[in-house]
């Protein structure tokens, strides 16, 4: 889906912008009719990547690193753009210099921080801009920049915790298929000729790993090239169907469906919306572009159809968690705090409470599957070399019989 940037009025005459990710401009025109507005413009903001095109996305390292600098360049009141250029120059190799360069030179032609990371918006996540922008016209950009880092720190802390909870299951299930295909290439291959010579019927495990020795031997690079099509295909299917809502919405359904790993990102999505609605809606972000930035910033499709819904209610005048609560997305525990604190005109902080609570779930289910899948993942491939090894020594205990002809 693409993104669009639209200007409408509201039945009171008030100008409202925004920015909005969907299928089309059409869509987009719909559904802001749909919440009363009139529209003025559609014009397309976010364009989706080709199939071979390569994501300039940064990392959540380097938007940390760009969120920390850039906080302590607004609190020191040092000018941006030369500021800007002296941080690029210590920056080499990092995808982050020519984005630092584009900046600067953005910002010395007079165009305002907001707008000059809008027009890299491959670069940047969505909240960014909006964010910024709030800090600015607040006259708040030190304190909403802070906001940011403390986004980007748990992002960056959340990011670094799943990838080390896969460590050391890749690496047993890396070093297992290696073991696996040097018995199944350079073992079995030498059994199978001293089975042959000596004649006889071979027990059936171990002409299965025999044949299966054959195929990697012989087949490999049919195996290598048919993995490849298989990874191609793949790639092209997930491509189309990443271009379609439809599409999009059954690919996250499945994802959130899956054993073990759906509740996972579930957990995970919605500590993304609670984070990004709390710092949004700190940063006095309007309540439906808050809305609408957290659920593009969850990474969920279903998340993000359910947020629209609400939105059309919350436009309406319902309350945030009555209208998340009626998607049924959101449980029950969500809505009642989120309900309690709005009661109270603390919604932030319910959010960001909330956020905590999935973030150390998430946590501490990464670590359950992670010590799970190690003992798993080590059985399994045991049970897979071991089966090899004894298969081929099955024929020894008949060999005796195989030499005296009997």
């Amino acid at each position: 889906m693409a993104q669009y940037k639209y200007r409408a009025v509201d039945e009171q005459g008030k100008s409202v912008d925004g920015i909005m990710e969907e299928t089309s401009a059409h869509r987009v025109t719909r559904v802001l009719q749909e919440r009363g507005l009139t529209v003025n413009s559609v014009e397309t903001l976010y364009k989706e990547r080709g199939l071979l095109q390569v994501s300039h996305r940064l990392t959540w390292d380097e938007l940390d690193l760009f969120s920390q600098q850039l906080t302590a360049i607004t609190r020191s009141e040092l000018p941006l753009a030369p500021a800007l250029k002296a941080m690029a120059a210590d920056l080499h190799s990092s995808r982050l210099k020519p984005v630092l360069d584009r900046l600067q030179r953005d910002l010395e032609r007079g165009i305002s921080l907001e707008d000059a990371i809008s027009t890299q918006h491959e670069s940047f996540p969505r909240i960014f801009p909006s964010v910024i922008r709030a800090g600015e016209k607040t006259g708040n950009l030190a304190g909403v920049l802070q906001l940011l880092c403390n986004y980007t720190s748990r992002m960056v802390g959340l990011k670094n915790v799943l990838q080390g909870a896969l460590v050391y299951p890749v690496t047993v299930l890396v070093l297992g298929s290696c073991v696996l295909g040097f018995l199944l290439v350079k073992v079995v291959p030498v059994f199978a000729e001293i089975f042959n010579d000596f004649g006889g019927e071979l027990p059936a495990p171990t002409r299965f790993w025999v044949k299966m020795g054959d195929v990697v031997q012989f087949h490999f690079p049919e195996i290598l090239i048919g993995i490849g099509l298989f990874l191609i295909l793949w790639r092209v299917a997930l491509f189309f169907l990443r271009r379609h809502e439809t599409g999009l919405i059954w690919l996250d359904w499945l994802r959130l469906h899956t054993p073990v790993f759906g509740k996972l990102q579930y957990q995970l999505a919605l500590s993304r919306f609670s984070r990004s609605l709390s710092i949004l809606l700190a940063s006095r972000v309007p309540v439906l572009e808050s809305l609408e930035l957290a659920a593009a910033s969850s990474g969920s499709p279903m998340l993000q159809r359910a947020v629209d819904e609400a939105n059309l209610q919350v436009a309406g005048g319902e309350r945030i968690a009555d209208a998340l609560s009626s998607t049924g997305f959101f449980g029950h525990n969500f809505c009642w705090l989120l309900a309690t604190s709005e009661d109270r005109g603390d919604a932030e902080s319910a959010l960001e409470n909330l956020a905590g609570i999935y973030e150390r779930e998430v946590t501490l289910r990464d670590r359950m599957v992670s010590s799970l899948a190690s003992p798993i993942l080590i059985v399994t491939l045991g049970f897979l070399i071991a089966s090899v090894v004894i298969s081929l020594y099955l024929p020894i205990f008949t060999l005796g019989d195989m030499v005296s002809g009997r």
